[in-house]
């Protein structure tokens, strides 16, 4: 599965992994922190910068979702985005 498959996944809901990329449908996570997730009011990225696999990845994200509130400051490990809104 490609990162852009499981990037599909986290939009439509699904549940998704490949080595790096998993998703429950609700929250999208690069490596062992949350880059993407899912509100009652729409999407929050996470904007942080990372690695360079990890930008690529967001990267990819923010194309796919075009329409979301970015977060900054997020430190790796982090699973829950909306506190940082």
């Amino acid at each position: 599965m490609t990162n852009q498959d499981v990037i599909n996944a986290f939009v439509n809901g699904e549940s998704a992994s490949n080595r790096n990329m998993h998703t429950d449908g609700r929250k999208l996570w690069s490596y062992y922190t949350v880059i993407a997730q899912h509100t009652k009011d729409g999407f929050i990225m996470n904007d942080t910068r990372y690695s360079v696999s990890t930008s690529k990845v967001q990267s990819y994200t923010r194309y796919t979702l075009r329409t979301y509130k970015s977060v900054y400051n997020v430190p790796i490990g982090e699973y829950d985005l909306t506190k940082y809104m």
